[in-house]
């Protein structure tokens, strides 16, 4: 079977790349019509194979979130010939009832960001498409699954709120946002969830809550020099290690799902509209000339 999943996360890939928990070929960086993507690791499965895809770079390296090059991620693994991506990122807790360490398979999202392209078609009238559903609803049964066969305190659905980044949120920001719905926060997830749409891609996240967000349930009093400055404890840390440490094999328990399942999804006719009413070429490709 050809390589058909991709996922995206974040500088855990290269953690666990030179820890050895991730091997395969590291195939670097592609070209695009939007410039080079960020690089790329191909890793065998007996399912198929899968392309792991960090955002951002390592320690220093890593940029802000809007610097990322969202449109030639996507489009570098499209042109791979993926058909499917599962998107991991970090989240702070904004509700009473989830908590650091748990697994959240996003159903909506709330955009708060405002400097990152969220189109391949800035000049034109193809990104003009419904956000609903926002993800694929086939790839999150077959994640919610995986998670409950693992043992792994997830929830099964949830609204995140993206906001630009790179800092974290004010207190009065989260109470608004918690006002709009949220139930976590991350500057994760957009404009990938849109891009994806775009080149017919099915897409579904999870956000793995790393703190509690300022006037979350368990809001902590600030400590200099903790990590995200006391919000999260030594405990918290450690149960979040083991959800990230189990990155790998819910990847690949969720590859072999959907290898069973087959496809049950309109994700691949997104753009089927725009195909028709602008008579848009059968190869993907030109639809950017």
């Amino acid at each position: 079977m050809g390589t058909t999943m991709a996922c995206i996360a974040g500088e855990e890939v290269y953690r666990q790349w030179e820890a050895g928990g991730i091997s395969g070929q590291r195939l670097g960086a592609q070209k695009t019509p939007f410039g080079p993507s960020a690089e790329i690791f191909l890793v065998p499965s007996a399912q198929g194979d899968v392309y792991l895809m960090p955002r951002y770079g390592m320690d220093l390296a890593k940029t802000a979130p809007h610097r990322v090059n969202y449109r030639a991620n996507l489009y570098a693994l499209k042109d791979l010939g993926a058909e499917s991506i599962l998107a991991w990122g970090s989240g702070g807790a904004v509700t009473h009832n989830i908590a650091v360490g748990d697994l959240v398979v996003l159903d909506d999202l709330i955009d708060q960001t405002y400097l990152r392209p969220k189109t391949f078609f800035e000049d034109s009238p193809l990104g003009f498409l419904r956000q609903f559903p926002v993800f694929c609803p086939a790839l999150r049964r077959a994640v919610g699954a995986v998670l409950g066969e693992m043992k792994l305190v997830h929830q099964a659905g949830g609204t995140a709120a993206v906001t630009e980044g790179p800092r974290l949120e004010t207190p009065a920001e989260v109470r608004q946002l918690a006002s709009l719905g949220a139930e976590v926060v991350t500057h994760s997830f957009v404009p990938e969830v849109f891009l994806a749409k775009e080149l017919q891609m099915c897409y579904a996240a999870i956000c793995y809550v790393v703190n509690y967000a300022e006037t979350g349930s368990r809001h902590r009093p600030f400590s200099p020099g903790a990590l995200f400055g006391g919000l999260t404890t030594p405990s918290d840390g450690e149960r979040l290690a083991g959800v990230v440490g189990a990155m790998s094999q819910i990847v690949s328990n969720v590859v072999a799902a959907v290898a069973a399942g087959g496809k049950s999804c309109e994700c691949d006719k997104t753009m089927s509209a725009n195909i028709r009413q602008y008579r848009l070429p059968a190869d993907w490709h030109k639809w950017f000339a």
